[in-house]
């Protein structure tokens, strides 16, 4: 037997926020980061509430939030006891909301207390994680990240507002953009897809193909950031649905350790997996096919998706390599036994269509690293 979860409900659209208005909340808790109070952008979310409405909120996340943030942001929670729950950011602020809830939850079933379900509103300024409609968590521990994986985390409500992402940098797009291509192509080629996460996978494939470049290049133009904000929540539904693959693992390893954006280290890491997974050929075709790239007889439509995304990658001044950001090699080639181990234990690592030994590993660590 197998499942498709269709939770959360999505109100998407220009005027998305005003669903707040229809929920009669007394206590919000609300999970963010400085930026957005400082860009007044949470003032979007509180003109919204009712004056009745008590609110709290938590804005110390910062990139890559660490167990001991969710553990301080938990605490205030649990002194607050809110009837709702606002995650408003990244993907760090909702993953550290989820975590505060995940944890919660489990602290409360070590001790047999009986609690209330917090209503979980998500509500990304970004678009790139998908993490509002997804029952994944990525947390740092030290030089560790952590996917935590808990159908309990998954939002009641994800509202997708496209005036959040009317000022983001270019990089920021550019690096979100390339983290929703490469859940949706990993969703797609995954050991664990099925037909209706399949269908999710490849809408959000073409809404990138048409939209992330004219996005990059016209941030202000509201139908580009409609279309990528719901590509990113269309991948978000499909890979919580079919998992993900090695591309994600090494990316979650890498990202950790040399601090690098995850979005970022995806769209490196990205060319040199498609190339590796030899198993998912046919899929990549599908892929190249449907982004209605030119496939001609001698060509591979494998070898035509690594091509395009080569390609946009450079019109968005993405780097192919890591040597070219700058990354130590000494560190980097000391570091690989803790990559191979860390990327084996990556829940993300199962959906791989193709298995890898340590040494298949190390040449697709030392491709990503020199860029051949």
């Amino acid at each position: 037997m197998s499942t498709f979860h269709i939770k959360p409900k999505i109100e998407f659209g220009e005027n998305s926020l005003n669903i707040l208005k229809e929920y009669n909340i007394k206590k919000c808790f609300i999970v963010t980061d400085n930026s957005l109070i400082q860009l007044k952008l949470i003032d979007k979310v509180l003109n919204i509430l009712s004056k009745e409405t008590e609110v709290e909120i938590f804005s110390e996340i910062l990139p890559n939030p660490t167990i001991e943030m969710i553990e301080k942001g938990m605490k205030s929670m649990l002194k607050f006891n809110p009837d709702v729950v606002i995650a408003l950011g990244g993907g760090s602020p909702i993953d550290a909301c989820k975590g505060m809830l995940y944890f919660e939850k489990k602290i409360e079933e070590e001790m047999a207390i009986k609690s209330s379900k917090r209503f979980f509103i998500a509500i990304p300024t970004t678009s790139g994680t998908g993490s509002e409609v997804t029952s994944y968590s990525v947390v740092s521990n030290g030089e560790k990240k952590i996917a935590l994986s808990n159908d309990q985390m998954l939002p009641d409500l994800a509202i997708l507002n496209p005036s959040f992402m009317e000022t983001l940098p270019s990089h920021i797009i550019a690096d979100t953009g390339m983290d929703v291509l490469t859940h949706a192509i990993e969703s797609f080629v995954s050991l664990k897809k099925n037909c209706f996460s399949n269908a999710m996978a490849i809408e959000s494939i073409k809404l990138i193909g048409k939209n992330l470049i004219e996005h990059y290049k016209n941030p202000k133009e509201l139908k580009y950031r409609e279309n990528i904000q719901n590509a990113s929540c269309l991948a978000g539904i499909a890979f919580n649905n079919s998992s993900l693959g090695i591309n994600h693992s090494i990316a979650h390893t890498i990202g950790a350790i040399f601090k690098l954006s995850h979005g970022r280290a995806n769209a490196i890491i990205m060319p040199y997996i498609i190339e590796a997974n030899t198993k998912a050929r046919e899929d990549y075709e599908v892929i190249s096919k449907e982004l209605e790239l030119n496939i001609v007889k001698e060509q591979d439509g494998k070898i035509v998706l690594i091509n395009y995304i080569n390609e946009i990658k450079e019109i968005m001044g993405i780097p192919n390599c890591l040597e070219i950001i700058g990354i130590d090699f000494e560190k980097f080639k000391n570091e690989i036994p803790e990559m191979i181990s860390e990327i084996r234990k990556d829940i993300c690592t199962s959906g791989n269509p193709n298995i890898f030994d340590n040494e298949s590993l190390i040449k697709i660590l030392f491709k990503i690293y020199f860029g051949k």
